[in-house]
């Protein structure tokens, strides 16, 4: 049978699409793996490290005593460090992996709701996204959170969109693993992705029902839709289902204290900057002109949906539900953090390019230079932002601290550490000059009391006494005393009991030297 012009067209634009997402994912791959182990380890990637090397059984049990996340990346750096290493570049290229396979997730669900041009523009948003590439660049969970979520979206734009799928069992079995993955990677999305998919779905259903008409979202009016959606849930429910005393535990010891600060009304600004223009000045003029423009661009893109508002419901549900969520419960406990939130920038970054496609389609005759023009701004900003990330953005300088007490110290001294477990990114660099020395935690060894981070209080001043008594030399690792020792307790009662020689102030730690007096 011979081929018509149109299969021939429809063939190559196929290819040019397939050519030019691989291009954009391999420039955001490559984005997020360019210099991805110069910068120091900081805090919480040396407690994903040290927690990756426990055995699974014991990681588990400290994840329940003493942290606030599920096991998912854990478990899954566990396996990586055992094939590739834990120095910074390797511990960090499982998030950098994540973080660039989002890209044609991205590109696939938006696809089903807008036009190639368009679902091209999202996806090359999210490739050069500074703020996505700091956290690909981090051993932490929220690359993978946010991989989570782009499989699920693309997996319910399939679900929801292509009729071609109807009664296929693979996108809606994909949709629950998504989902379970989602729920075990963090809490805040355990709660508040099903939360914001159930609410959208779960309307339009009920208003199906109660106008008796058909549903905007021509597949809720399928078969067996209900039942099948009904079965999803369960699914990912019953997958999560056994970490679900662990997050009970969890929950109540966040609700009981928690590091956060309540949210204000410049922290919620800052981000939003930071999902728009990461790494720019926040209050500068210019900042505040293209924040004001990229939010601009996504009400044209709600606007550009507004004949299908299912669908823009979806999307602005996604968005609003876990902003709007993590704020209301901060309220009693604060929650509310950038990187919890990282993953509703892909629903945003949808309405974003929907946006650029809507002002091109009012632009009259040059649709594609408005296009252009407006992406050329924006990946200018991002290109700028990314800039300053990689040459300015500085994290704690465990690196240099570690190198200036193992050169400077003798055996026999002893390093103290406050907070306790900023003993954790010391010894990942302290292990490696070649010196020993007694490491002890304050006000208790490392998660001696099975909690995260223990406050310094003056009935913990015996325990220092004995730690100190017949030392000539002691070291003091000072780090989140704004927290954990707030009245500084600890340098206060070490300078009554020697004298403090040196000190040397490092990013996010500093170094103090004690000596007995002669």
């Amino acid at each position: 049978m011979p081929i018509s012009i149109q299969q021939i067209q429809n063939k190559l634009a196929r290819w040019q699409t397939a050519t030019l997402l691989g291009g954009i994912t391999l420039i955001g791959l490559a984005l997020r793996f360019y210099a991805i182990g110069t910068k120091t380890i900081w805090l919480d990637e040396a407690f994903s490290i040290w927690l990756a090397h426990q055995p699974l059984r014991e990681m588990w049990a400290w994840l329940v005593r003493i942290d606030q996340h599920p096991p998912l990346y854990y478990t899954l750096l566990h396996y990586w460090i055992a094939l590739f290493g834990d120095t910074q570049g390797a511990v960090r290229a499982l998030s950098a992996l994540f973080s660039g396979l989002a890209i044609p997730f991205l590109y696939g669900a938006c696809r089903y709701l807008f036009a190639r041009r368009i679902a091209l523009s999202a996806a090359l948003l999210l490739a050069f996204s500074p703020l996505h590439i700091r956290y690909a660049q981090e051993a932490r969970m929220y690359a993978l959170l946010t991989l989570g979520v782009a499989i699920a979206l693309y997996l319910l734009a399939v679900i929801l969109f292509d009729a071609r799928s109807h009664g296929a069992r693979w996108p809606w079995l994909g949709l629950a693993l998504a989902q379970t993955a989602v729920m075990l990677t963090h809490n805040t999305a355990t709660i508040f992705w099903p939360l914001a998919l159930n609410s959208v779905i779960g309307g339009a259903l009920l208003w199906q029902r109660q106008q008796n008409t058909l549903s905007s979202l021509p597949m809720l009016n399928a078969p067996h839709f209900t039942r099948r959606w009904l079965g999803v849930q369960l699914l990912a429910l019953g997958g999560w289902l056994p970490w679900s005393v662990p997050f009970l535990i969890q929950s109540r010891l966040v609700d009981r204290e928690f590091w956060i600060a309540p949210p204000t009304l410049e922290l919620v600004y800052e981000t939003l900057h930071n999902f728009n223009l990461a790494f720019l000045p926040a209050w500068s003029s210019g900042a505040l002109l293209g924040n004001l423009g990229c939010w601009l661009l996504v009400g044209l893109g709600v606007w550009s949906l507004r004949h299908t508002p299912a669908r823009a419901l979806l999307l602005v549900t996604l968005c609003l539900l876990p902003f709007c969520g993590e704020l209301l419960v901060s309220l009693r406990r604060p929650i509310f953090s950038e990187r919890t939130l990282l993953w509703i920038t892909l629903p945003y970054a949808i309405l974003l390019a929907a946006g650029i496609g809507q002002a091109s389609r009012m632009a009259g005759r040059y649709p594609r230079a408005v296009v252009a023009g407006i992406l050329i701004l924006l990946l200018g900003c991002n290109s700028f932002g990314l800039t300053q990330y990689y040459v300015h953005f500085a994290k704690e300088e465990w690196d240099q601290a570690a190198a200036y007490v193992a050169q400077a110290s003798a055996p026999g001294d002893l390093i103290l550490f406050h907070a306790t477990w900023v003993q954790l990114p010391f010894d990942y660099y302290f292990r490696h000059t070649g010196k020993t020395a007694e490491l002890r935690g304050l006000p208790v060894d490392l998660f001696e009391r099975g909690v995260l981070e223990p406050k310094m209080t003056e009935a913990d001043l015996p325990r220092l006494q004995t730690l100190i008594a017949d030392r000539e030399h002691v070291w003091l690792i000072y780090s989140h005393d704004w927290y954990t020792d707030p009245q500084a307790i600890l340098p206060r009662e070490l300078q009554r009991a020697l004298v403090l020689t040196e000190q040397r102030t490092f990013i996010g730690l500093r170094v103090m030297h004690f000596q007995r007096a002669p």
